[in-house]
């Protein structure tokens, strides 16, 4: 019940990581503009995994198995990924670089949103299906009685 959302989550950490690696990159400190760039990235993020999460049980709905619908959904998801973070990452680059007239004070949320979004497109694409999987191996592993045969114990 509760599994695939922490499995969409997966991604905010991913993504937290190339923020974090980006501002310390540029030498730019945290603030308030960092931190709404934040929200802005991990909202592109969690879009992101829930596109993969949905296709996968799409594909899963349809009969497919599991390691086919995971292979399958990152295939067909890739590139739409790709073309969000890059689309988003090209237009922050004028404020990021302080090439905005007037917008010189959110270069951080900028610098966070394209170094979130760079290195967490690529670790959702691999991060999400694995985590995908050992959420569905431990619910199948659950139902079919070893949960309840532990609980007992």
């Amino acid at each position: 019940m509760f599994l695939h959302p922490l499995t969409i989550m997966v991604a905010i950490p991913l993504g937290m990581i190339g923020a974090t690696w980006a501002m310390l990159l540029v030498g730019k400190h945290q603030c308030m503009p960092a931190f709404m760039g934040m929200i802005l990235m991990a909202g592109i993020v969690v879009k992101n995994s829930i596109l993969l999460i949905d296709f996968i049980q799409e594909a899963r709905g349809r009969g497919e198995s599991l390691h086919d619908a995971l292979v399958g959904s990152v295939r067909v998801r890739t590139r739409p990924i790709l073309m969000t973070a890059v689309g988003t990452s090209v237009g922050m680059l004028p404020i990021a670089l302080q090439w905005a007239i007037g917008l010189e004070r959110l270069s951080p949320l900028a610098v966070v949103a394209i170094g979130g979004l760079m290195v967490s497109t690529f670790l959702t694409l691999i991060y999400v299906p694995v985590f995908y999987d050992l959420f569905e191996n431990a619910r199948a592993w659950l139902t079919a009685g070893h949960g309840a045969a532990r609980a007992t114990e």
